[in-house]
């Protein structure tokens, strides 16, 4: 059978005596007790002959539930078996002459289990255990709770448990990480940056042990990016540094995490700002929703994004033709970006597919910035033939808002500052890439 209590040292000689008042009230089993002695004081000396231990192979009482336990006969190694399907008992075992002493850890930081010795007195068997917990800053990587088993010759005597505690040595701090970025060939590096869509972005990582471990893994990564990105970081230069390019407006965290060979971890992040300016200009975003971080952008459907004047000589701004009085327009992959300069007019903006676009396919998005703030969007989620047009709506320059269509095709969000509800969402659909290799 198996019983656990505990008490401090100055309780201790109290519960002993307590102890043995009770024991014949235990049925025909010995009592077990357990004392868990308070740390940095000891359990109290007992005189008594010295009980030989003999410790065997501990592979056979992995699993045990926690506690401690002795064992004296085969129901009783049932006992210590979580449903009570126990594996055979060991044949070092023999409940006929011997009984088997056993303590497996009950709390998740101690390290090691070990029973030290034993002494029999006239009524009783006294058991010296120490369980050393986790050093300030360790880890404990164990995979099964820690324990220890020897085995006694059989005495019918009840048994006292005295458990001592010991912190192992300080493991130090956890490694240290840190992270700067640049913007394209800029000599300044920092953990903050601002940038515009079409800028390339260098991000370079360092680690340090600041402990007694060494450090062995290195991983730059993505942590949270804006709705409707594509971007992804690439390793030309091994896995502490990466580059990627902005592709849309917001913001985009690049983080660093440093393990060390006892599996902490130190983390940092660096934050890169891709504010639309304040302008009058109205600025016209192309971007895409509903598709996997992994998927490449070269892939999505070519469309072309148009601004039109009213009027039988209205000029039309697209990648094919700007008028730089009327605007300027960027493009990389499957991304557009117009400017349209300051002016009272108004302009139909529409896109027209030139490839064939699924029902399921990525979704194009149009978002406009005006005087550095988000006026207006709508996404169309409509399976396209290849030659359709999408009317977006008139923009009004004066402020830089879609006077109509904008519900027939629905927004990336809820509002101008929510979070996206489709792809490209604050955190990537898929796991952020990670370098190859560990350095």
């Amino acid at each position: 059978m198996m019983r656990t209590s505990s008490a401090p040292l100055r309780a201790v000689l109290f519960a002993l005596v307590a102890s043995a008042l009770g024991f014949a009230a235990c049925d025909n089993t010995p009592a077990i007790t357990v004392f868990h002695v308070a740390s940095g004081e000891k359990a109290p000396p007992v005189q008594g002959d010295p009980v030989k231990l003999r410790r065997t192979a501990q592979e056979a009482y992995v699993g045990i539930r926690a506690g401690y336990a002795v064992v004296r006969s085969v129901e009783d190694w049932r006992t210590l078996w979580h449903g009570g399907e126990a594996p055979p008992l060991p044949a070092t075992v023999d409940p006929a002459r011997a009984m088997l002493l056993v303590g497996v850890a009950e709390q998740k930081d101690v390290v090691s289990v070990k029973i030290q010795r034993a002494v029999e007195t006239s009524n009783g068997v006294h058991v010296w255990v120490k369980e050393t917990r986790a050093g300030e800053g360790c880890v404990n990587k164990a995979e099964h709770a820690p324990l220890d088993a020897v085995v006694a010759a059989r005495i019918d005597k009840p048994v006292k448990f005295y458990v001592e505690e010991e912190r192992a040595d300080s493991c130090g701090e956890a490694p240290a990480a840190n992270v700067q970025c640049r913007v394209g060939e800029a000599p300044a590096w920092s953990p903050k940056a601002t940038a515009q869509p079409g800028d390339t972005i260098e991000c370079e990582m360092n680690a340090e042990a600041r402990g007694k471990f060494a450090v062995v893994d290195r991983v730059l990564s993505f942590g949270e990016v804006p709705g409707g990105t594509a971007a992804k970081l690439a390793y030309a230069k091994g896995p502490t540094r990466g580059t990627f390019v902005v592709d849309v407006f917001g913001t985009y965290t690049v983080r660093a995490e440093a393990t060390d060979d006892s599996g902490r971890q130190g983390t940092a992040v660096a934050t890169v700002e891709a504010l639309p300016p304040k302008t009058n200009d109205v600025l016209v975003q192309l971007v895409w929703t509903n598709f996997d971080a992994s998927d490449d952008p070269d892939t999505f459907p070519r469309v072309t994004l148009r601004a039109s004047e009213e009027g039988a000589r209205g000029r039309t701004c697209s990648v094919a033709q700007a008028p730089p009085e009327l605007c300027e327009v960027k493009t990389r992959s499957a991304y557009t970006l117009m400017r349209l300069r300051a002016s009272e007019k108004r302009l139909p903006l529409d896109l027209v597919y030139v490839d064939e676009r699924v029902e399921k396919g990525p979704v194009a998005c149009i978002q406009l910035y005006f005087d550095g703030r988000r006026t207006g969007e709508a996404c169309d989620r409509s399976a396209r033939a290849a030659g359709d047009r999408w009317s977006i709506g008139t923009i009004e320059m004066a402020s830089g808002k879609l006077l109509d269509g904008a519900a027939q095709g629905g927004g990336m969000d809820a509002g101008a500052d929510a979070a996206p509800a489709d792809a490209g969402a604050k955190k990537p659909a898929s796991p952020p890439e990670r370098p190859p290799a560990k350095k």
